[in-house]
């Protein structure tokens, strides 16, 4: 009888897992060293590799961030663009301010970036090592790929690196041990200033897990269940109580399918990029059997976090307009992907692996980076014809640049070039960030810097918009009906519509 009791009671209670076994083929502590040291330094590679490092809304906060040091400077000729001081969605514009002033544009976004990056994959990758108990370097090449992933060249840089400080915490977190536990404290705060979401996800999911430790292991399913119907209800009262767009169609489409696996986080700009997706589709399901096979898979409270947020994937909306923004939180699924995608590795990451699998992945991940390459490559050459245009322009003009990727099918990479083109050269007039009060720099009515509304920025990008008396003279980048010329700039007046340029940029294949 009371070994009965002793045996529920060591169940119940919120103690470590078992350590795993060690690899097939441990590393001295030495060369584990090196290993972080090469890898560390590899990640940075496409920081470097071009000019300009473009990816969908990185140029736009680069050059919002120009903007707000030209606000405070007073050098903005308007009392309609102001600075707001929100808590949350601001550290790394921040960090960019402070160095685009000081170190200037080039040096700046591969401090910041590369940057952002360590703090994502080492965030990740020390996560998954504590999941499972050892170093799991069998991982590595698909967090390294995931960390130039779909969030990366979508551009959004606070939700990227409050991801990475978030994973720390669930790693300092996930088996507290002293004193690093302490450290949980800055990287809280930090996650918080980047973006509030990722750090929302880390909470819940490490109250969910201490809270499922102490729960005997045959009785776990009911709190996974517990948690689905959760789900449901938050669900339903986004629906009930905020303006939303959910489309469970949408799932049924290629970009549905791979997102949900979190292997979607591979596949950016063309068809070239399937590749990759189903090479290391192959291995995770590879790795998920081996999984399997070590049993226990409802008991163990990570696969529940993993279940959870693939349920959050299909059930939560695609966009959701909260009443203090101007326009909507959007590309919810991509972002709930994100996490899919780690949470999956660390599902996978335990147990014993040889080396063909971590050589496949890492066959693959350079496949990626080559076809990554190439396509940043192309994008610097757009930005590149784009600035010998710009800068003939007189300073203090308004520009409209909105260009269309016409071969990518997946992510626009040169929906904010003209940007980055901007900084220090004019005012990006159709610039989208201040228009929907999600950022720091907010616009409350017409002036000669900015657009004030998200329904013009959409007439912009579209091609679509007229230009008024109050905008003329406007400048836009328009098609080029000279041979060898993809563009030219146009001087608009009022009554005349502002172009929209397509362009073949990526997927040379």
């Amino acid at each position: 009888m009371s070994y009965r009791k002793e045996t529920v009671s060591r169940e119940a209670y919120a103690e470590p897992a078992p350590r795993m076994k060690p690899a097939v083929h441990p590393l001295s502590p030495a060369a584990e060293r090196t290993l972080i040291a090469i890898v560390a330094l590899l990640l940075l590679i496409p920081c470097f590799w071009q000019p300009h490092i473009i990816a969908g809304d990185l140029s736009s906060h680069f050059y919002n961030a120009w903007l707000a040091g030209q606000i405070e400077r007073g050098q903005v000729p308007t009392g309609q663009v102001s600075l707001a001081h929100p808590l949350t969605n601001v550290l790394s514009d921040w960090a960019i301010e402070g160095l685009l002033y000081k170190v200037g544009r080039s040096a700046m976004e591969r401090i910041v970036v590369g940057a952002a990056v360590e703090i994502f994959f080492w965030g990740a990758f020390f996560f998954v090592s504590a999941v499972a108990d050892q170093r799991c370097w069998i991982v590595a090449p698909s967090l390294g790929m995931i960390a130039y992933g779909v969030i990366f060249h979508l551009g959004f840089l606070n939700f990227y690196i409050s991801t990475g400080f978030s994973l720390g915490l669930m790693a300092l977190l996930w088996r507290p041990r002293r004193p690093w536990v302490w450290l949980a404290i800055p990287c809280a705060l930090l996650a918080l200033l980047a973006h509030v979401l990722p750090l929302a996800w880390a909470a819940a999911g490490l109250l969910y897990v201490h809270c499922v430790r102490r729960i005997a292991k045959s009785q776990r399913w009911g709190a996974l269940l517990a948690g689905a119907c959760l789900l449901l209800l938050i669900q339903t009262s986004l629906l009930t109580l905020f303006p939303t767009r959910w489309s469970p169609a949408s799932l049924l489409a290629l970009d549905g399918i791979t997102g949900i696996t979190g292997v979607g986080q591979l596949w950016l700009y063309g068809p070239a990029y399937l590749i990759v997706v189903a090479g290391i589709l192959i291995i995770w399901f590879v790795l998920f059997l081996g999984r399997l096979d070590r049993g226990s898979i409802l008991e163990d409270p990570v696969v529940h976090l993993w279940s959870l947020t693939v349920l959050g994937y299909v059930l939560l909306p695609a966009q959701i307009q909260f009443p203090q923004y101007r326009f909507p939180l959007a590309f919810m699924q991509p972002r709930i992907s994100f996490f899919i995608a780690v949470l999956f590795c660390a599902v996978v990451a335990g147990g014993l692996h040889g080396r063909s699998l971590t050589r496949a992945s890492c066959l693959f991940a350079a496949v990626f980076f080559t076809l990554l390459y190439l396509d940043a490559r192309s994008l610097n050459q757009v930005e590149t014809e784009l600035t010998s245009l710009v800068s003939a322009l007189p300073p203090g003009q308004r520009l409209i640049a909105a260009l269309q990727d016409s071969k990518s099918v997946r992510i626009n990479g040169l929906i904010h070039v003209g940007s980055g083109v901007c900084i220090g050269r004019c005012w990006d007039y159709g610039n989208y960030e201040p228009s929907t009060a999600q950022f720091r720099a907010r616009v409350f009515g017409p002036n000669g810097v900015v657009i004030d509304d998200m329904r013009k920025v959409a007439e912009i990008e579209s091609g679509q918009h007229v230009v008024t008396t109050q905008e003329a003279p406007v400048f836009s980048v328009c098609p080029s009906e000279v041979p060898g010329k993809r563009f030219e700039l146009r001087k608009l007046g009022a009554g005349e519509a502002t172009c929209l340029v397509k362009i073949p940029a990526t997927n040379h294949f």
